[in-house]
């Protein structure tokens, strides 16, 4: 990962120096828990040792004592062998006047592909979790170098929508007096009435039309709802649409000349067990319908005809056996199968009052999106989404998510940001504007350096970030930053009768305010002045 501003990163000035010592180690840095002494910290020795059959902590007293930097007041063993670097305090003031933009993608082009809930019914709270996820890592890739667009698939094809056209038409039935017969694999929950009385009052009554209206009134539906949560997509792509391409026929003939496929029982199976798979895949069954692979290997076809340089894709979790055999697929069609990355965002459950809220889309039991929305805000909706790694269930407590106190976790970050606005403001109010021309030598006490060394570790969040594709790192940083900031101002005092300190302070609060500003952007969440 490169950079292209003049600002380095501390994290990657210290790999530097242990790479220019040991340049066949894979350098790993960590940070030093905030209790213990040291600002960061390396396992270098145990590695070299466990190699080398020596003891690990006479070797990290070797490698410090061969290290010389002007970035490092000094550096400590502790026990059993970790190497602790505590930075330079005049180094971190300088560092602070830098701009810290950071370029890793170095234009990159990738499409996230996420969401794409099938257009059968309304987005309930996993999609939107997914929706959250999405969002936040295509902002998060954007601000550091990569071209990134995100992408919704619509599947307006296959049996579901069959089924949903047909438990339209029921009830459309119902409404007008008759008796449904609901498909027993059917949607059956009530929202299908609505739009049942939207197509009567248009007189669809062709089967076709019901389903073409049908697929048609949950896409605006969705689109709608991921607008109002501030999901925007670049391209919203019909799985028709690749039908119309001729690519399906396509890989189809690729698979059979291949000698790829087999039939059995009526089904045309595809070999993906030649691909790591635990089972050979149907996808075409025994009655001609196409299952999702078949249609989904040609929509990932029609990705990389499009020139990307990388695929994201982000799917709910009963997707998760599905994943091998598209990676077969995309290695049968000749490509590397590292073009495309799956993450795999986990469950979300719904708590109030200490029980779980029960969810279920076909019973028509699940809570939607837009009826979470009605009752807590987006702001808090999306930073709930991601206070946890996508690969983890979450309990989303609406309890807490409904508190206007620092307990809420959105809040208390967003205060933190309006606080420092309030006390800028009144600086300014006293004459005593926020300038870079200043002398950050003032800054001494140790709650101060510790939100300085925070507020300098905000691009290598970012930078961990986007080597595990996880925005909940922004969320975590931000809880923390918060608390470094509100802890300082509860310590000392940012406008005083000493000048020179007062404007040093409130420079240092400033970056605070933008780095804040700057990563609840990331996450879609607003950041207000005033509260």
């Amino acid at each position: 990962m490169r950079r292209r501003s003049t600002f380095t990163m501390i994290r990657q000035e210290l790999k530097d120096i242990l790479k220019n010592m040991f340049p066949d180690e894979e350098i790993v840095i960590d940070y030093v828990p905030k209790e213990k002494e040291g600002d960061y910290s390396t396992n270098i020795a145990f590695k070299i040792a466990s190699r080398e059959g020596k003891d690990p902590k006479k070797i990290a007293e070797h490698i410090v004592a061969k290290i010389k930097s002007p970035i490092i007041k000094h550096i400590t063993v502790h026990k059993p062998a970790f190497i602790n670097f505590t930075i330079d305090e005049n180094y971190l003031l300088k560092q602070l006047t830098q701009k810290s933009e950071i370029d890793i993608g170095r234009g990159e082009s990738i499409l996230i592909e996420y969401v794409s809930a099938n257009p059968t019914g309304p987005i309930n709270v996993v999609s939107a979790r997914a929706a959250a996820v999405g969002d936040s890592l295509v902002r998060i890739l954007n601000q550091t170098g990569f071209k990134a667009h995100a992408e919704y698939y619509i599947n307006d094809g296959g049996k579901q929508i069959e089924l949903l056209a047909e438990s339209v038409r029921q009830r459309m039935i119902e409404l007008q007096g008759g008796t449904a017969h609901l498909p027993e694999d059917g949607y059956h929950g009530e929202y299908i009435i609505d739009v049942a009385r939207e197509a009567l009052k248009r007189i669809i009554l062709d089967t076709e039309n019901i389903k073409t209206y049908a697929v048609n009134y949950f896409v605006e539906n969705h689109k709608k709802m991921l607008s109002d949560f501030g999901v925007v997509f670049d391209y919203w792509t019909h799985e028709s649409d690749i039908y119309k391409k001729k690519y399906v026929d396509k890989i189809l003939k690729i698979l059979k000349d291949k000698k790829l496929t087999y039939m059995k029982d009526g089904a045309l199976f595809f070999k993906t067990t030649e691909f790591d798979d635990d089972r050979d895949r149907v996808i075409i069954t025994s009655d001609k319908h196409y299952t999702y692979l078949l249609p989904d290997i040609a929509y990932h076809f029609d990705k990389i005809e499009r020139n990307y340089n990388k695929l994201i894709n982000i799917w709910g979790p009963d997707h998760h056996g599905y994943m091998k055999a598209l990676y077969g697929g995309i290695e049968a069609l000749g490509h590397p199968t590292d073009i495309l990355k799956i993450l795999i965002v986990q469950e979300v459950k719904l708590k109030k009052g200490g029980k779980f809220v029960a969810m279920s889309k076909r019973a028509g039991t699940f809570t939607t999106l837009d009826e979470l929305l009605e009752k807590i805000p987006t702001d808090v909706a999306r930073f709930f989404f991601l206070m946890r790694s996508s690969s983890q269930h979450l309990d989303f407590d609406l309890d807490l998510a409904l508190k206007q106190s620092d307990e809420n976790p959105v809040y208390y970050v967003q205060y933190a940001h309006a606080r420092i606005k309030s006390i800028i403001k009144f600086a300014e109010e006293k004459g005593i504007m926020v300038t870079s021309d200043i002398d950050l030598t003032h800054i001494k006490e140790k709650e101060e350096l510790a939100l300085v060394k925070n507020v300098l570790k905000f691009p290598e969040m970012l930078e961990d970030a986007v080597r595990h594709l996880e925005p909940y790192f922004v969320t975590y940083y931000l809880i923390d930053l918060a608390h470094d900031f509100h802890y300082f101002y509860q310590k000392h005092r940012v406008v005083s009768d000493d000048r020179e300190l007062t404007q040093a302070r409130l420079f240092l609060i400033q970056k605070t305010a933008e780095i804040i500003k700057n990563g609840l952007g990331l996450l879609g969440v607003s950041c207000p002045e005033h509260m």
